[in-house]
């Protein structure tokens, strides 16, 4: 049986970086591949999880912060380590950038993605994730990897360039990868879904025994990544009109008052958050795509910030048909999502995507 590598982001406290990693080995493995997640260690990207000591506290705000969130920081890795553990196939040995190399002759092929893994600000300059370590470029695979920005910033164009003008075949998340794509390197790419749309309701249940939660009180899930003045005072207002409790998930050591403060979770409970709420409000991609996954009423806010990540929620949105869930450009309150059709347009373009995924891993037989 040939043998898939993975090399993602897996080792973080982000509930969508760890599913999609999650999704699309189970994905792979169920087209009839073994596969494992290559335990590959970014320092970006261990640094900006990493839990810093209060003794190491620069200043007095720091120290504050440190004390409030440290504890349920240090239990939420705890909690995805051991989801890590339990769900998901990682290679024994851990890799860096002087080792990676070692990889190209231990898989047939080794895909990059999901996530941001082309996304230079986020990886620290680190294009491992494009695969420049390996020498065959019949080996290079991708899978709705993501630059996460609209364009690729001058400073790093002529490293992604060189780095990624090698690969065969290339499969992008968002029609903005695509875009840049054929820009930079005259080559074509197909847009495919997140992996972690690759899977419907009910399969997502059975993947991990998402559980029907009936306390008899509804409530929104308010889910926050990216900081949006509005988003606060909007839930407040859906949860006084339609009578709901708000849960909010959030590992901050700022707390809102009129809500239930949630500091940490397991994937699986935030999977189970996500599936029992009434509604859903969310700046994060991975928010929006487990409610459409759960057919559930949902509203989302953008990001404010320059260089923002917004694309990726842009483009689901548009491919899906969705409209009046922006917040800060238009929304109906008391409108209802017509699931019948989003759920129609997504069997169609999920089924393109395993399509193209399958073509991409079939290929190695014939090389």
């Amino acid at each position: 049986m040939k043998k898939i590598g993975i090399l993602t982001y897996h080792d973080t406290t982000n509930f969508g970086a760890v599913l999609q990693a999650f999704a699309l080995q189970r994905k792979i493995e169920k087209l009839g591949y073994n596969s494992e997640i290559i335990d590959y260690k970014c320092p970006a990207i261990t640094n900006r999880y990493k839990i810093t000591p209060i003794y190491k506290s620069q200043n007095l705000k720091q120290l504050i912060k440190g004390i409030l969130t440290n504890k349920n920081k240090r239990k939420l890795k705890q909690d995805f380590n051991l989801f890590n553990k339990e769900q998901q196939k990682i290679s024994k040995k851990f890799y860096d950038k002087e080792t990676i190399k070692e990889c190209e002759n231990k898989y047939d092929m080794i895909i990059s993605g999901s996530d941001q893994v082309w996304n230079l600000d986020l990886s620290g300059n680190d294009t491992t994730y494009m695969l420049d370590f390996i020498e065959d470029s019949k080996k290079k695979g991708t899978y709705a990897v993501s630059f996460g920005y609209k364009e690729v910033p001058s400073k790093y164009y002529n490293k992604t360039r060189d780095a990624i003008k090698s690969f065969n075949n290339i499969l992008v998340r968002e029609k903005q990868g695509q875009e840049i794509i054929k820009k930079m390197i005259s080559k074509k790419s197909d847009v495919v879904l997140d992996p972690t749309l690759l899977f419907g309701k009910e399969e997502w249940c059975n993947l991990l025994n998402i559980q029907r939660k009936d306390d008899g009180k509804d409530y929104i899930l308010l889910y926050i990544i990216a900081p949006n003045k509005n988003i606060i005072k909007f839930t407040k207002a859906l949860a006084k009109q339609h009578k709901c409790k708000i849960i909010y998930i959030n590992d901050s050591y700022k707390r809102i008052l009129g809500m239930k403060n949630i500091g940490h979770c397991t994937p699986k409970e935030f999977l189970e958050y996500v599936y029992n709420a009434k509604y859903v409000v969310t700046t994060s991609f991975h928010g929006v795509s487990f409610s459409i996954n759960f057919e559930k009423e949902f509203f989302y806010a953008l990001s404010n910030e320059k260089g923002n990540f917004n694309s990726r929620i842009e483009n689901l949105i548009s491919i899906l048909k969705i409209n009046n869930r922006n917040i800060n450009v238009q929304y109906d309150i008391n409108s209802k999502l017509d699931y019948k059709k989003i759920s129609s347009e997504l069997d169609l373009v999920r089924k393109q995507s395993i399509t193209l995924l399958k073509k991409e891993l079939d290929d190695i037989n014939d090389k």
